[in-house]
């Protein structure tokens, strides 16, 4: 095809910033035809609440990570796009697909080139990698986040209004050995120029196979998740007591917080007429009022914890206890 659909693939380690720079995607003109893929570990889908409301095709894949057991399922959905588009359903300028943070780059740039629709229809346009500047460093070890530095084209360097000008050098420093090549961004809530992200073809193969000798041969690429790593889902249609919600996560950030590397969910607050979004990485945790709940919407809390030996029943049992004014430890 003289012109391919482009392809920006959005990775990084868990709460990095990656939601966020997605919405700064979907606010520019450029993108309102975009299709836009969400994966996310764990069974119920957060971040789909957490992007702004445009025209885009929003699709969410939850079922597992979009690098192993779920590939087929983001070939269907783009198949799927595709035969919308081609019936004049959809506009297509574009496909963004926001990766779980557990996710290896590899396989998701493996299925458009290996994929003989796939490599039909789409290209990939850039990779960005979006690193939090402050909690990165507890995890470079792992071969995940090693993997997400060393296949970007462009690095976003977020967070950095939470580190030292030496601790950053000395990031920036380690993140250059793993990739020289990268172009490398320092900011802030992941802003950053839409022109460095779209339409500008940094995606070179012969770099990535340099990384993946095997990208073009090995069609079943294996991905193995820690074993330690777990997500766990609590879900309420009963109303929360915001007193017990604030001592529940001041145990958890104090206590929990090395443990839990991302936990992210919409509350449910008694009394209250609007939504509560909270967000949170390992020690650092933000809420806020959203928008008001709507008189038809089903009004119930969603929460979504990914970490280190997660106990599921002690967490039921705090979340419990925050619904009921009447229970106790």
């Amino acid at each position: 095809m003289p012109h391919k659909i482009p392809v920006t693939i959005l990775t990084g380690f868990l709460g990095a910033g990656k939601t966020t720079l997605l919405n700064r995607l979907l606010g520019d003109k450029r993108n309102q035809h975009a299709g836009v893929i969400i994966n996310e570990f764990g069974e119920i889908g957060i971040d789909s609440e957490l992007v702004i409301k445009t025209k885009e095709e929003i699709i969410e894949i939850n079922k597992g990570c979009i690098c192993c057991n779920v590939r087929a399922d983001l070939i269907h959905v783009l198949k799927d796009l595709i035969i919308k588009m081609n019936r004049r359903e959809i506009q297509l300028s574009r496909i963004i697909i926001e990766t779980t943070g557990l996710a290896s780059p590899a396989p998701v740039i493996q299925t458009f080139l290996m994929d003989e629709v796939m490599s039909y229809w789409f290209e990939i346009d850039s990779i960005c990698t979006v690193i939090d500047a402050k909690h990165l460093p507890l995890h470079l070890e792992e071969k995940v986040a090693q993997e997400q530095i060393a296949f970007a084209d462009l690095i976003l360097m977020n967070k950095t209004d939470l580190v030292s000008i030496r601790e950053l050098e000395e990031l920036k420093q380690r993140i250059k050995q793993m990739n020289a090549t990268a172009e490398m961004i320092c900011t802030t809530n992941s802003e950053v120029p839409i022109n460095k992200l779209l339409d500008v073809r940094s995606f070179e193969l012969s770099e990535k196979l340099k990384i993946h000798p095997n990208l073009l041969i090995d069609t079943h690429h294996h991905h193995h998740h820690d074993d330690n790593v777990n997500s766990i889902v609590l879900k309420s249609e009963q109303p929360l007591i915001v007193e017990r919600v604030n001592k529940w996560f001041s145990y958890l950030v104090q206590i929990e917080g090395e443990a839990l590397y991302r936990y992210k969910g919409i509350l449910n607050i008694k009394d209250s007429e609007y939504r509560v979004i909270f967000q949170g990485v390992h020690m650092l945790f933000a809420s806020k009022e959203d928008r008001r709940w709507k008189g038809d919407e089903n009004r119930k809390s969603e929460l979504v914890f990914i970490g280190s030996n997660l106990k599921a029943e002690e967490l039921n049992r705090s979340f419990r206890y925050c619904m009921d004014e009447y229970f106790t430890f």
